[in-house]
């Protein structure tokens, strides 16, 4: 089967390129022909918080064409033309953020006709976390263009039925979301990682990953009060590039007294220290205010780290409680630190690790895949 898929690629960091980096290799590992429709811009300086939008740490061979610029109409015709001469029998738009929406309606409005009917949306997020004026609109616009979707959690596929409820049930399907990159893991024990890291605790919490408010972490700072009150020992580090303001949460820090027990280290983590702080952390916190799925709950998974995150979205879908983690209602500091306090009693990072790794085991791309060549040969004959 010839696949061509629209969306950021290597040399675009962050989650939503390494799902297509990921998806793209495992296609190919399965037969098909795979090809990328990239981006030649993909968010205009401005409008991107972060410090780089590119992953220099590597090197990848991925056949993306990066051509498609989302606010320039005279490249959505030139991807489509693109897309067209490739005669794909599957387009796999992957799908987050309404600030896509007028570029993928505009490419999948100048696409040949037969083309169009083999578009489907390959959804991380609906509607985004992060709410704005216009995010519903520009959605729907897009959405409504395409007849499959391919979701990562239950929460998300229904979501989608409430949308388009003309649209068959059997064409919005779900699969759990895939371990993209592994990383390379650190095989020397918990406390050669932390020393590694230069870290010094008993017991460690680990937040990873962009800071950003629908992620909590102030809910988390919060709870640290009281778990430092009853534990001294545990302490937490904060690992990821701040796309909000770093001093905000220095202060609550400080006003909350618990700077001792919490460490920053603010910026991209790199892809070889990944590994090392999953290895020295006893349990991964998401304290988060709304997701669909995480890729950062998945990694952990892969590296044994156990979890405690909120109800929202399908975090709890993938949780056994008190086996692979702990879940809690979200905008709830006392429930986080009961789950810490749960966490350690039960024996902390040793007892849970075993179901841990067993169910690592289910994130793989296969039943996504299978979803997408089951829509390809319908597609393809239509």
């Amino acid at each position: 089967m010839k696949i061509v898929l629209v969306g950021p690629a290597w040399p675009y960091r962050g989650g939503i390129a390494e799902t297509t980096n990921s998806l793209y290799a495992e296609l190919r590992a399965r037969g098909h022909e795979v090809k990328i429709a990239g981006f030649a811009k993909q968010f205009p300086g401005f409008l991107f918080p972060g410090k780089t939008q590119f992953d220099t740490s590597r090197t990848m061979d991925i056949e993306s064409q990066r051509i498609l610029i989302p606010w320039n109409p005279l490249s959505w015709k030139k991807t489509a033309k693109w897309i067209s001469e490739e005669q794909p029998d599957l387009i796999g738009f992957k799908w987050w953020m309404p600030y896509f929406g007028l570029g993928y309606w505009g490419v999948m409005r100048a696409l040949e006709k037969q083309y169009r009917p083999r578009v489907a949306f390959i959804c991380h997020n609906v509607i985004p976390h992060e709410r704005r004026f216009g995010d519903r609109i520009l959605s729907m616009l897009a959405l409504s263009r395409s007849s499959f979707f391919l979701t990562f959690s239950k929460n998300e596929a229904e979501e989608l039925r409430t949308l388009f409820p003309q649209i068959a049930s059997e064409r919005i399907r779900f699969a759990l979301a895939p371990l993209t990159d592994k990383y390379d893991a650190f095989e020397c024990g918990q406390e050669a990682a932390k020393r590694e890291l230069g870290i010094d605790a008993k017991k460690l919490l680990l937040f990873m990953g962009l800071v950003r408010s629908y992620k909590g972490l102030d809910i988390l700072l919060r709870a640290m009060q009281e778990i430092v009150r009853s534990d001294s020992e545990v302490k937490l580090v904060i690992a990821g590039e701040f796309y909000e303001e770093q001093a905000r949460y220095e202060k609550l820090i400080y006003d909350l007294g618990i700077r001792a027990n919490v460490m920053l280290r603010p910026g991209y983590v790199p892809a070889e220290d990944v590994g090392t702080y999953l290895a020295a952390a006893d349990v991964n916190v998401l304290p988060y205010r709304s997701a669909t799925q995480s890729g950062i709950m998945i990694l952990a998974y892969a590296h044994g780290c156990p979890v405690i995150a909120t109800n929202v979205g399908g975090l709890a879908e993938v949780i056994e409680e008190g086996k692979t983690g702990y879940v809690v209602e979200p905008e709830n500091p006392a429930q986080i630190t009961q789950a810490v306090k749960k966490f350690f009693e039960a024996g902390g990072r040793a007892s849970h690790e075993p179901h841990v790794r067993v169910m690592s085991e289910n994130f793989t791309w296969s039943k996504s895949c299978e979803i997408l060549e089951e829509y390809g040969h319908l597609a393809g004959k239509a």
